[in-house]
């Protein structure tokens, strides 16, 4: 099955996240434009883990590691690998050698944050070298008890969904300044659980037209509502309750509506990643450039154009090209 409309999910909540970064510009003094439009935009990231963990279950569901189970976990651990550190890491060292500071994480607190950013460790009050990494923190860490909990055949999503349940309710009994610890116990880890049960009840359930499209207008309204704060929640589970039936309403789309999607969105889906990662090198360009008052925001519009172009050029030149040659490579 094609998940087209995930597909545009994955790149509206990368354009949300960018959007997120580069409202002020659009900020005036007696109208706060941005802060208006995108001020949540940053909960991108959680559309992302809920889609993480949808994916990650709708890939596995049918596959049975009872034969070569070492094997086919060591598989699964090289296509994450493949598809998330290469990308990254190249954009790490972009982002060390354009700003200037390539000496300082050669010794002392520059080094500490160098080797906690290459091996995924979050570190108390400090963001890996290329901020953005903090959210890959979660994925890779996600990855590894998904990884893990193969182990476990038929019963994995059983308990892959009690660790993060049991992890985040020990956080909350046992609160603890750790950044590790904080990272393993936060809410956040909740969102791949739905995801993955979403994977579950999809398979088993089949949600009939009229309730899809109920679902579907309530999902998105209630996330514009929330998202435009019309209506305001604070409360981490009910800001998970109202992205998880968001995410829930683009998956009917493909399950049960079978909207097609427009092609230029299903486009953004899929550069999705490298527009994630190299958008704050296009803010780190349009810095130098000074615009007065309401042209902001023609320039708010051109600076979305060439993130879109310098992504598009990551995702062919360098991901895609990356990723393909250590498939072939690794045999994975």
């Amino acid at each position: 099955m094609k998940l087209n409309n995930l597909q545009i999910l994955r790149g509206i909540s990368a354009l949300l996240v960018c959007c997120f970064h580069f409202r002020e510009y659009i900020n005036f003094e007696d109208f706060p434009l941005g802060d208006i439009l995108f001020r949540k935009g940053s909960i991108g990231v959680s559309i992302f883990f809920v889609i993480s963990g949808f994916i990650m279950a709708f890939t596995t569901l049918k596959k049975d590691f009872s034969i070569n189970t070492s094997k086919e976990i060591k598989l699964f651990y090289k296509r994450r690998i493949i598809r998330i550190v290469p990308l990254y890491f190249l954009l790490s060292a972009g982002w060390m050698v354009i700003g200037g500071t390539l000496m300082y994480y050669f010794h002392g607190e520059g080094l500490k944050r160098f080797i906690h950013s290459v091996l995924f460790l979050p570190q108390k009050d400090t963001f890996p070298v290329l901020y953005l990494g903090w959210s890959l923190n979660y994925e890779m860490f996600f990855y590894l008890i998904f990884g893990l909990s193969l182990f476990f055949k038929k019963n994995r999503y059983i308990f892959i969904s009690l660790f993060f349940i049991a992890t985040y309710i020990a956080g909350l009994l046992f609160p603890t300044e750790n950044a590790y610890l904080k990272m393993v116990s936060s809410h956040l880890n909740l969102y791949f659980v739905v995801g993955i049960l979403f994977a579950l009840l999809l398979d088993k359930i089949s949600i009939s037209k009229m309730w899809a499209l109920v679902l579907c207008t309530g999902g998105i309204l209630l996330f514009s509502a929330f998202f435009f704060d019309f209506i305001a929640i604070s409360d981490s589970v009910l800001v998970l309750f109202v992205v998880s039936l968001f995410v829930l309403s683009f998956l009917l789309l493909d399950y049960t509506l079978h909207f097609k999607g427009n092609r230029l969105l299903i486009f953004l889906g899929d550069i999705s990643y490298s527009l994630y990662l190299s958008h704050p090198f296009v803010e780190l360009f349009f810095r130098r450039f000074k615009v007065e008052g309401y042209l902001n925001i023609p320039y708010f519009v051109l600076k979305l154009i060439v993130v879109i172009g310098v992504a598009a050029f990551f995702y062919y030149f360098v991901e895609k090209k990356i990723t393909e040659y250590l498939k072939l490579k690794l045999k994975a």
